[in-house]
């Protein structure tokens, strides 16, 4: 605490002894330095005019943005700058803003947070209906989320789902709406617009019928019926626009060199979605699959019956018999038995053949040339036939000329195009495919540069602080120089010569006038005072006797250094 008093003390003696000029050149300077603070602070606090995007750039929705300015505005950050769907903040204070939106909960929900959220804050204590429906709210917020990832397409999102039971049935009814907002304005195209009902179908276990899609560019809210025809036909279109715009790519890109070339397509798309083919065919004599035969020999003998051997008893008598001298011959007989089983079939083949549908049938060009580009070839070929000339001595390009060069330019851009068109029919011409036209390019009118006083009025606009922190400085500079130049110097060394003065003369001069009645004692001659020293030494003495007589009557030491000084020049 003392030596701050002692500093104070010491300012004030010096501020004290300093001249009016000084003392108006230290308030100056102090107050440059003050200011000086200030845009220090002030470009301190902006960044020194360093911006970042919030987040690196990431695009929001607007219910996004509210939530971040309501709490940049309750934290009382007020220099951001909202660019489009984006945010900028100063790079010095991204610390702060951050912090503001994290105090504020404004930070932007991502890719699944929204359900763990619901799922983190849920308590055992509460209804068991309650938790479903913070699930089902965070289900269907991530879903819109994931939605609107599609930054280059959609703004914002929104998913309603709806499960109501009629009645007894035992089948709760389900449905599903979604309503889009796109960028620019622009329509969803309808592959777009299935491939968001076939999401939300899976995401929600619902059939693409049971969901509605809302086109806010357009007011076309699309329905997906259960015919499957519908789908079907949505592919068709889908796959033609698919096609032309493949085909108008790869046009592009072969006739860059013919300038801005306007190119449409039409390509005709066989309406067929799958074709398989089966065929079966039969031979005309059948193929033995399997033979049996069967084979029997058989041989029969029959002899006549003789009699007994030996004679014939008789109780009574021996009575003789009479045979026959003559024996009946053999009787025998054969037979053959063959038997011949065949399995045959008709042979037949069977040929299967699968084609993948919606192919593309016929194609069509239509080619707009600008017709500067004729003007450009004319006087090409001419330039290349007079090297030695320039383009401005190239002669007016006559009816003759230009029929030919477009002429050759048509025949040029057919070939080109012909290899990229399917084959088509036996015979047919693909020269008719490609018509080749032209249209007048008319020159773009050039933009007016922009004024030099607007140029200079925004630049000073900008920069205006720096600038006057500039001027302060510079100002600041001069007028130090000149207190230096304006200040008595510390160097004595001429004062103690007595700046090599003969002071003799000067003892003589009458000071009498100079002393009011009652200092008459200060001034004497050196006859009135004998006591009195005499300046007529050069050095210390002077030095001495000047101080003695400044502090005795400065008027007249001012009277007696003028004269010396004035006698000397």
């Amino acid at each position: 605490m003392n030596q701050l008093n002692q500093l104070l003390q010491q300012m004030r003696a010096l501020f004290a002894g300093m001249t009016p000029q000084s003392r108006v050149m230290a308030l100056l300077l102090a107050a440059g330095v003050a200011v000086s603070s200030v845009f220090l602070v002030q470009g301190f606090a902006d960044g020194n005019g360093s911006m970042t995007y919030l987040f690196d750039g990431k695009l929001f929705s607007d219910a996004e943005l509210v939530k971040m300015e309501i709490a940049f505005s309750n934290a009382a950050l007020r220099k951001y700058e909202r660019n489009g769907n984006r945010i900028r903040i100063p790079r010095s204070s991204k610390d702060a803003y951050y912090k503001a939106i994290s105090e504020g909960k404004a930070l932007p929900e991502g890719m699944g947070k929204a359900f763990e959220a619901a799922v983190n804050n849920g308590s055992v204590l509460e209804p068991r209906h309650t938790t479903e429906a913070k699930h089902q709210a965070g289900l269907l917020k991530d879903i819109a989320n994931n939605i609107m990832q599609m930054e280059a397409i959609v703004v914002d999102a929104s998913v309603n789902y709806v499960k109501e039971r009629e009645g007894f049935s035992a089948e709760a009814k389900k449905s599903a709406s979604i309503a889009i907002k796109t960028r620019g304005g622009k329509p969803l195209t309808t592959q777009q617009k299935l491939g968001i009902i076939t999401y939300v179908a899976h995401a929600l276990g619902l059939k693409q019928s049971e969901i509605a899609l809302l086109d806010l560019s357009d007011s076309t809210t699309m329905i997906m019926s259960n015919d499957p025809s519908s789908i079907k036909q949505a592919k068709y279109y889908e796959v033609k626009r698919q096609r032309e715009e493949e085909l108008r790519g790869r046009a592009e890109r072969l006739l860059m060199d013919y300038g801005n070339v306007r190119i449409d397509v039409n390509v005709d798309i066989d309406p067929t979605l799958s074709e398989e083919t089966d065929i079966l065919t039969y031979n005309d004599k059948p193929s033995t699959i399997q033979a049996r035969t069967l084979k029997r020999d058989a041989t029969n003998r029959r002899f006549e019956k003789g009699g007994r051997p030996g004679t014939e008893l008789n109780a009574t008598a021996i009575v003789n018999k009479g045979t026959s001298l003559i024996s009946n011959p053999e009787q025998s007989s054969k037979s053959n038995e063959q038997t011949e089983n065949d399995r045959r079939v008709a042979g037949n083949t069977l040929v299967r053949s699968e084609k993948a549908g919606l192919q593309t049938t016929r194609v069509s060009f239509s080619v707009a040339v600008p017709f500067s580009f004729y003007k450009k070839v004319f006087t090409y070929q001419w330039l290349s036939l007079n090297p030695t000339k320039l383009a401005s001595d190239a002669p007016p390009l006559t009816e003759q000329d230009l029929a030919k060069i477009k002429l050759e330019t048509a025949t040029s851009i057919q070939d080109k195009l012909i290899p990229i068109m399917p084959k088509g029919t036996t015979g047919e011409d693909k020269l008719s495919r490609v018509n080749v036209t032209d249209y007048p390019d008319m020159p773009t009118p050039e933009i007016p540069p922009t004024p030099l006083s607007r140029t200079a009025m925004a630049w000073l606009a900008q920069y205006w602080q720096t600038i006057a922190l500039l001027g302060l400085v510079g100002a600041a500079i001069i007028s130090l120089r000149q207190f230096a130049m304006t200040a008595s110097s510390s160097n004595d060394s001429e004062f103690e010569k007595g700046f090599d003065l003969t002071l003799d003369d000067a003892s003589d001069i009458d000071l009498s006038s100079l002393s009011d009645d009652e200092n008459e004692s200060v001034v004497h001659s050196p006859e009135d005072d004998p006591d009195m020293p005499r300046l007529r030494t050069a050095g210390g003495d002077v030095k001495n006797d000047m101080t003695a007589l400044i502090r005795e009557n400065p008027d007249a030491a001012a009277t007696l250094l003028r004269n010396w000084i004035g006698g000397t020049t």
